[in-house]
């Protein structure tokens, strides 16, 4: 997995709330193709993306703005390619219809007050039946301008993503579509979904509506992923320390509850994306 994309209206607002969950927050940047701009938030080996797609008028940017009837939240999630045209031709043969290959280039500053740009490009592969449970492909020519060590140090000692949630009316659905374009094996979660692990050990988890209540509760910004077939809900952090954690979160005033080493902040306090911080 090479990134994950919350969809947010402004993005100052939601750069400061992540700041406040303890997450060190990279400035904003615009990218220069497609007129979206974003804010990161970086890890080893991926990252999250706060994105604000402008008024949704760029043809790159529009196929998100529905999103905005359940309000802000988890859109999309992108998979790592060493090289795009390939693996846009292996997913054209597994029934998969790519869009246009993009680029997602942006200035960004490096921790020696270098001044560089990215060359990453992205692919939608999106399905118009559950636009939100789609999956798109990324490569990046650049890596060293997307991947910082330097910025990977945050308050709450997060370490990595380590498991992204979606709830789906129909799973068994989307089984065919994430297997395909993982390359991987779904696992079977017996009647609540199913999940693949990446390479690296990150889960993505597809569950039903009503196991994904059952699991996170009240912490859902909603219930029900309708209108839509699927939405993604949750993501998963791995800590170091869920006592530093947990002070960091109380000193800045952000509800959350705890569970051993497990602490939870709903949806509300993240932009529409559940946060679990466990150690």
């Amino acid at each position: 997995m090479d990134h994950f994309l919350i969809l947010v209206r402004d993005l100052q607002p939601a750069a400061e709330r992540y700041r406040r969950l303890g997450f060190h927050v990279r400035p904003s940047a615009r990218h220069e193709d497609v007129g979206s701009a974003n804010c990161v938030i970086l890890f080893p080996d991926t990252y999250l993306e706060l994105l604000w797609p402008g008024d949704g008028s760029v043809d790159a940017m529009h196929p998100y703005m529905d999103r905005f009837e359940l309000g802000e939240g988890f859109a999309h999630m992108s998979l790592t390619s060493d090289l795009l045209e390939p693996d846009l031709e292996w997913a054209r043969g597994k029934g998969v219809t790519p869009g246009p290959i993009m680029s997602a280039r942006r200035k960004v500053v490096l921790p020696d007050g270098r001044e560089e740009e990215t060359a990453s490009r992205f692919c939608y592969m999106w399905r118009e039946d559950s636009r939100f449970l789609s999956i798109f492909y990324s490569d990046h020519a650049r890596p060293e301008t997307v991947f910082i060590p330097e910025y990977v140090d945050h308050p709450n000692s997060a370490q990595r993503v380590s498991r992204v949630v979606y709830m789906s009316c129909d799973p068994a659905g989307d089984r065919e579509y994430f297997s395909s374009l993982f390359k991987i094996a779904p696992q079977d979660d017996g009647q609540g979904g199913f999940s693949i692990t990446d390479p690296r050990g990150v889960v993505a988890e597809v569950l039903t509506k009503t196991a994904a209540n059952a699991r996170y509760g009240d912490s859902l910004g909603t219930s029900s992923c309708e209108p839509f077939a699927g939405i993604g809900v949750a993501m998963h952090y791995s800590i170091e320390s869920s006592d530093v954690c947990a002070q960091y979160l109380s000193e800045n005033g952000v509800r959350f509850e705890r569970s051993g080493a497990t602490l939870v902040v709903p949806a509300t306090e993240a932009c529409g994306c559940i946060a679990v911080f466990e150690e």
